[in-house]
């Protein structure tokens, strides 16, 4: 089945650019787990993250059978309300009160609302062109004269484990579609079998991780203050910030894996391989 793995590829090539931009709005005091997801922008962060998903589903190329099925198929799916539920719901209690009344607190704070700011315009839809062009370049900027801002965005990344949260998310979507692409064919394989097919398409995934992650870093920071940008990182790295982004991307891995096993069944329900 040469086309099981493309929409998986588009799925993980979208979400590279989003793993840290968890996109921020201009907040009130949050001081409850969905008040706190409200503030931080995580809502938006989702309504970019899910037509990005769809429109790189859409576009993959191949037969015309298959490209109606997969348009089909991805009609609803990453839908920002669902997951934002489920994602809170998988959160909810795993966070102590001092986590939540710290993360208000920056949240509500000018650094917090500057930063927020400038994540919701990278994680505009309207934005993600630009990203992909201009986040190369400033990147390549920074590498040739500006170490000490690159070396933040690399201890962003690293302190956030980004990367590994990246490639772990899109291991484990790429399974879940394929299991349940086999599922609705009624042609199951064994966890192993199925992993040593994603692992085989996955090629250097980390390295794209990688390089995604720290172009959209580039790009939705690059109007941040050296001083400002030393503090965000702090508090990525402080009790609240570690535990809160830890947890969401823990919990948004698990939704989109969900989210991935129902488009590949559905996507070989549409191809008429089993009712639905």
């Amino acid at each position: 089945m040469p086309f099981v793995f493309p929409p998986w590829m588009r799925i993980a090539g979208a979400l590279f650019g989003f793993v840290v931009l968890m996109a921020g709005s201009q907040p009130a005091s949050a001081q409850t787990l969905e008040e706190i997801n409200k503030a931080s922008g995580f809502h938006e962060m989702l309504a970019g993250l899910g037509p990005s998903i769809v429109a790189g589903i859409k576009s993959v190329p191949g037969p015309e059978k298959v490209k109606e099925a997969l348009s089909a198929a991805a009609e609803g799916a990453f839908d920002a309300d669902r997951m934002e539920k489920a994602v809170e719901a998988r959160m909810r209690g795993r966070l102590q009160p001092v986590d939540l009344t710290d993360l208000a607190a920056f949240f509500d704070s000018p650094l917090g609302r500057r930063v927020t700011a400038l994540e919701i315009q990278a994680s505009d839809p309207q934005a993600v062109g630009r990203k992909k062009i201009e986040g190369p370049k400033i990147l390549g900027g920074l590498q040739a004269g500006d170490p000490a801002r690159l070396a933040l965005y690399r201890r962003i990344v690293d302190d956030t484990s980004a990367v590994d949260m990246a490639e772990a998310i899109a291991l484990n979507m790429g399974y879940a579609m394929v299991s349940g692409m086999l599922a609705a064919a009624g042609q199951p394989l064994s966890d192993q079998q199925i992993m040593v097919l994603v692992h085989k398409q996955a090629g250097n995934l980390r390295e794209k991780a990688e390089k995604g992650i720290m172009e959209g870093n580039a790009f939705a920071y690059r109007d941040l203050s050296l001083d400002d940008l030393r503090l965000y990182a702090a508090f990525l790295a402080s009790p609240a910030g570690s535990h809160y982004y830890d947890r969401m991307q823990t919990a948004l891995g698990a939704v989109m894996t969900d989210e991935a096993r129902s488009l590949g069944q559905r996507f070989f329900v549409a191809l008429g391989y089993r009712k639905a």
